[in-house]
């Protein structure tokens, strides 16, 4: 809560507004299934403005809380991350976990908008129930799996849009 506030702050003494919440990490992925942590956090971001969406993992436990406590979740899939077949992401410390080739990203994530199935990292299809996807900051090459991604989806005519 002290987080989301001081966020608050800083946006609104520049101008901006704090419009969503993306838990990070091992946060995120413990909300997944930790009912007491996912409550926390939930409870965290009503407190603050229920009025902020929270990202959030397709099928994960906060997502069900949140719609409980009338807060939006908006489900999300990620472009450079691989995928086990149950739709939880691959743990970081395995290998092939974080994806490097702007092509094949650009690809899964056009595939992705077209059909709603990803690839999994045994080559099984899941399919991914989201309305958002993330492609992480802080991956070697971001900007260039960002901008091959761009250039794929405006190719293929997919309108790129703000879930908020």
């Amino acid at each position: 809560a002290y987080q989301i506030g001081a966020l608050q702050a800083l946006a609104r003494r520049e101008g901006g507004e704090v419009r969503y919440v993306k838990p990070h990490g091992a946060l995120y992925n413990a909300i997944v299934h930790h009912e007491a942590h996912a409550r926390a956090v939930v409870g965290a971001v009503a407190s603050v403005d229920p009025n902020l969406a929270l990202l959030l993992l397709p099928g994960s436990v906060a997502l069900d809380i949140a719609r409980t406590r009338g807060l939006r979740g908006v489900r999300e899939a990620f472009a450079d991350r691989a995928y086990l077949p149950d739709g939880r992401l691959v743990p970081r410390s395995e290998p092939g976990a974080v994806l490097h080739d702007p092509v094949a990203v650009a690809g899964r994530v056009a595939r992705f908008a077209h059909e709603g199935v990803i690839e999994a990292i045994d080559g099984s299809d899941v399919r991914v129930d989201a309305e958002s996807v993330c492609l992480h900051g802080d991956t070697p090459g971001a900007v260039a799996l960002a901008a091959a991604v761009r250039k794929r989806l405006e190719t293929e005519g997919i309108e790129l849009r703000s879930f908020v």
